[in-house]
């Protein structure tokens, strides 16, 4: 199940939370391409100040992954 995923201005409405990792936030990179230019710009020290269904929380890069073509972000522990 998707869920609603804001950063900036951008709202994610495919966004997908790891079922086992709930810490892990999947963002597809093509149907969210201005988004993902600006995360390939971030390293991973980056802060990304967001919101999940509605609730703040700061985000961290996690990596690209390449083979499903989205980014992976991560809450900080």
């Amino acid at each position: 199940m998707g869920h609603v995923v804001k950063i900036g201005r951008y709202e994610i409405i495919d966004a997908d939370l790891d079922a086992e990792k709930v810490d892990t936030v999947s963002i597809p990179c093509q149907t969210n391409p201005g988004l993902s230019y600006q995360l390939d710009g971030w390293d991973q020290e980056t802060s990304v100040p967001a919101w999940i269904d509605g609730e703040p929380v700061d985000l961290q890069i996690c990596h690209y992954d390449k083979q499903q073509d989205r980014w992976v972000l991560k809450k900080p522990a």
